[in-house]
């Protein structure tokens, strides 16, 4: 079973429109402060987070005891300007574990199973025909990504650049991806009994790929 944390922010947009028109600029430094204290105060307990919208927040916690998972969540509160809810969840996929939101049985006793996703050459692309290209071509691989991922249960985030992050229910669900995907593309995939240090595994992988010059899928155990 994989689990899955999801948080709330109960009011958020409602905070928003109370800050007049020439808010943005107040909800941007906001939004960066929330995602600092997430990333911060979630792989301080080997989980590993990311935010869907802002206003909810979602962490993979497999085998990390629910009172961790509690304080990781009130640092952030300190630091929201609306109450935080936030629910577990776990399931056989960690999309099943997201949907069962509030349905959580013991520690999700899986490994961990993440990706960690580049497109090749992007920096040589990027200098060609500018950055907006490669944010497209990123964006592109998002959502089909996202379309495989609603039959094989795994969910997909942009980190940045041309980074992209996935959880993932088995590792042969990365070498069905990147078939699926058919494109030129890294994945390194990472496994352990805590997620974020299979994130950092599955880091290592991606590396070892672009140190070699290489596509296709990288394992680290």
């Amino acid at each position: 079973m994989h689990k899955v944390a999801l948080m709330a922010l109960k009011g958020y947009r409602e905070w928003t429109e109370s800050l007049g028109p020439r808010r943005e600029h107040i909800i941007q430094k906001t939004q960066a402060r929330l995602h600092e204290t997430l990333w911060r105060s979630f792989t301080s307990i080997g989980a590993l987070p990311h935010h869907f919208r802002y206003d909810y927040l979602i962490a993979l916690t497999n085998n990390i005891n629910a009172e961790f998972i509690r304080k990781a969540v009130d640092k952030i509160r300190r630091v929201s300007p609306v109450e935080i809810e936030f629910c577990e969840g776990t399931g056989e996929t960690p999309m099943e574990a997201y949907k069962n939101c509030g349905r959580a049985s013991g520690l999700g006793g899986e490994v961990a199973v993440v990706g960690h996703m580049d497109v090749v050459n992007s920096t040589d692309t990027t200098k060609v025909n500018g950055p907006l290209y490669v944010y497209r071509q990123v964006q592109d691989l998002l959502n089909k990504a996202t379309d495989f991922c609603k039959d094989v249960g795994c969910m997909v985030f942009y980190l940045g650049g041309d980074n992209i992050m996935l959880f993932l229910p088995t590792p042969k669900a990365a070498y069905e991806l990147y078939g699926y995907l058919n494109a030129d593309l890294r994945i390194g995939l990472g496994i352990a009994k805590r997620p974020y240090n299979a994130f950092v595994k599955a880091t290592r992988g991606l590396d070892a790929l672009r140190h070699r010059g290489a596509t296709g899928v990288k394992l680290v155990k």
